[in-house]
């Protein structure tokens, strides 16, 4: 079991949270170990994710004052609760985006809501936004990354449901409609938007190759550092937002 499970580790059978696709992701470390990095410096003390998956990012930003990490999927949510042993600060919670009283109770209680991929895949985007405003304290920031290019919407974007792909207009103007102020939005990941263009829109692909994520995560401590002179804009799109109010020092890079 243990020469089976080192060779072929496809643990998570396909199921309707895309299980084995997050899988395959979850070995990308230094990709993931880079998104971690630059979501980091605006991460506060009280934070809740929304769709934490199996704490790929959840265990990056850890220890915080207070951390909630939520998803939909009861294989991630029995996985989060199995790692909050010894983490008194640590709290797992069943929420759906889109679905306020899944929200009940958790009113102005954190200073940080990060979303990451997630976004894209709810039915009711201004109820989503909604719900993040309402748990946000005043002056609390909204850290949210989506996929960006419309014109890259391609096979692998319906395997993984994605509703769309943005613009950064569109997410701007989602952003302001629903009480945020916009600090900025920038690009992320320039590097990996020629392999999506072809394996989702050429190649008509509905999976990664194993092969393809392993040389891309190997090549990523290079790409990270030359990523921003690409002359294209990211695969996704990284939007930090205030809700107004009466405010302490917002956290920035």
């Amino acid at each position: 079991a243990m020469l089976h499970f080192s060779l072929v580790d496809d643990i998570y059978q396909q199921d309707a949270y895309g299980s084995q696709i997050l899988n395959q992701l979850e070995r990308t470390r230094r990709f993931n170990a880079w998104m971690g990095d630059t979501l980091r410096p605006y991460i506060g003390d009280r934070v809740l994710e929304i769709g934490a998956g199996i704490g790929t990012l959840t265990e990056q930003m850890i220890p915080r004052d207070a951390y909630m990490a939520s998803d939909i999927n009861p294989v991630y949510l029995d996985y989060l609760r199995s790692y909050t042993i010894g983490k008194p600060y640590l709290r797992v919670r069943h929420i759906d985006a889109a679905r306020p009283e899944h929200f009940d109770g958790l009113e102005q209680a954190f200073d940080t809501v990060m979303m990451v991929n997630v976004l894209e895949h709810v039915p009711d985007e201004a109820a989503t936004l909604a719900n993040v405003f309402r748990v946000l304290e005043p002056g609390g920031q909204f850290v949210v990354l989506v996929p960006q290019h419309p014109a890259l919407y391609g096979t692998l974007d319906e395997a993984l449901e994605h509703r769309e792909r943005y613009t950064r207009a569109g997410l701007w103007r989602s952003l302001e409609t629903a009480g945020f102020a916009v600090n900025r939005v920038f690009d992320f990941n320039r590097a990996s938007v020629p392999g999506w263009w072809l394996n989702g829109r050429v190649l008509k692909k509905r999976t990664f190759s194993r092969f393809q994520l392993k040389v891309f995560d190997t090549a990523v401590p290079i790409l990270r550092h030359v990523d921003r002179w690409l002359p294209y804009g990211g695969q996704s799109l990284i939007a930090v937002a205030t809700r107004p109010g009466a405010v302490g020092t917002p956290h920035q890079a």
